[in-house]
C-alpha cells in the first residue's frame, strides 16, 4: 500500500459510486442513465442481454464487434477507469492521485486514445462530477480539451452521443467540455502526427495534460501490433511531455499485461531506457509502485440487481521532460 498522502480519502467516497457494505462499485448515475438511453437509441439491449463472461469481446472495426463491445463490455471498461481515481481499497494512489489533480480545476487536455466509445474519458468526467455533486470535491471551474482517437468510425459516433447525453450533468457541476474524435491507426505514422498535431493545439491553453491509455493490451499483445505500434507510441508520449503531465495506462489485470514479459514490463523498461529523458516513474519509495492491481464487483447499470467482477491494472506514468 502507498504511503503518500491521498487527496480522496476513501471514507468520502459518495454511496452513489462505492458500498463500503457490499464492497460493491457503481457507475456514475450520469453516465450510467446516458449508456442505457444510447442502449436503447440503437436498439441494443438484446445484444446486451446475451452478454457472456466466459467470451468477453474485445471491440474491432466492423460495425457489429463494435456494437458487441458497446453492448457488452462498456461498462466494465467504465467501471474500470472508475476504480483507478477511487481507489477505495487505497492500492493505487500514484495513479488516483494523478486523475484528480489533472481534473481539480482551471483547465485539462484530456487525451483519450484509444477512446473506442468514450469508456475512460467518460468515467473520469461523470466520476469527477458526482463527486462535486456530493460535495466531496469543490465545483471549481474545469475547461475540458478533450481528444478521442479512436479508429473505428462507429464508436467515434457513440462517444460524440454519448457526450451529448452527460454535456448537461457535467456542466451543472461547472465541467465544461469542448471535444474533438479523431481518426487514429497507432501503427501508421501520419495518422499518430494528426494526433499529435490535435493534441499541441488543444493542450496550449491548458493548465495539465492528461495522457489515457486504456485496454490496448488485446490490440497490442494478442494481435502482435506491439512492435509496429512502439514508434507511434513513443513520440505520442514524447509530445505530450511537459510540465503538469502525465500519462495513466490501464488494462484488466490478466498476464498479458502484468506478467514476465507482459505490456507493463514493456512498458517500464522503456521508461527506464529510451524514454527516460522525458518520462519517469518516480524515485519515492513511500509512493508506493507505479504499477498496482486491483478488483471489484460492479453494478451493471442495465440490470441493477446484478453484478460482474472488474479487474484491474494500472500503471502512472510521468511525463517530465529531464531538462525542465
Amino acid at each position: 500500500m502507498s504511503q503518500c498522502e491521498r487527496l480522496l480519502d476513501p471514507r468520502t467516497i459518495p454511496k452513489t459510486l462505492w458500498s463500503w457494505a457490499s464492497e460493491v462499485l457503481f457507475i456514475p448515475p450520469s453516465l450510467a442513465k446516458a449508456y442505457e438511453t444510447l442502449i436503447e437509441r440503437y436498439c441494443l439491449r438484446d445484444l446486451s442481454n446475451s452478454r457472456n463472461s466466459q467470451t468477453a469481446p474485445v471491440g474491432g472495426l466492423t460495425e457489429d464487434l463494435t456494437n458487441q463491445h458497446f453492448a457488452q463490455a462498456f461498462d466494465g471498461s467504465v467501471a474500470r477507469t472508475e476504480l483507478a481515481m477511487l481507489d477505495p481499497r487505497q492500492v493505487a494512489t500514484l495513479a488516483s492521485n494523478a486523475l484528480i489533480t489533472s481534473l481539480a480545476g482551471s483547465s485539462v487536455c484530456l487525451t483519450d486514445a484509444p477512446c473506442g466509445a468514450g469508456a475512460a474519458a467518460f468515467a473520469l468526467l461523470s466520476t469527477t462530477a458526482e463527486l462535486r455533486a456530493r460535495e466531496v470535491f469543490p465545483r471549481l471551474p474545469l475547461d475540458v480539451f478533450l481528444i478521442g482517437a479512436e479508429l473505428s468510425e462507429t464508436a467515434r459516433k457513440y462517444a460524440l452521443s454519448m457526450l451529448d447525453e452527460l454535456r448537461t450533468s457535467l456542466e451543472e457541476q461547472a465541467i465544461f467540455v469542448s471535444q474533438q474524435f479523431l481518426s487514429w491507426d497507432v501503427t501508421d505514422p501520419l495518422s499518430n502526427t494528426d494526433l499529435i498535431r490535435s493534441i499541441t493545439i488543444n493542450s496550449a491553453r491548458a493548465s495539465h495534460r492528461l495522457l489515457v491509455v486504456a485496454n490496448f493490451n488485446a490490440f497490442l499483445e494478442r494481435h502482435g501490433k506491439r512492435k509496429a505500434a512502439q514508434p507511434q507510441i513513443e513520440e505520442l508520449f514524447r509530445h505530450v511531455s511537459g510540465p503538469h503531465s502525465v500519462a495513466i495506462w490501464i488494462e484488466p489485470n490478466m498476464n498479458r499485461a502484468t506478467g514476465q514479459g507482459g505490456l507493463f514490463q514493456w512498458l517500464k523498461d522503456l521508461v527506464s531506457t529510451r524514454w527516460k529523458r522525458f518520462a519517469n516513474q518516480g524515485n519515492d519509495p513511500a509512493a508506493g509502485d507505479p504499477m498496482c492491481a486491483s478488483s471489484a464487483l460492479f453494478t451493471l447499470p442495465l440490470r441493477p440487481s446484478q453484478t460482474a467482477v472488474v479487474r484491474l491494472a494500472v500503471m502512472r506514468i510521468n511525463l517530465f521532460r529531464a531538462d525542465q
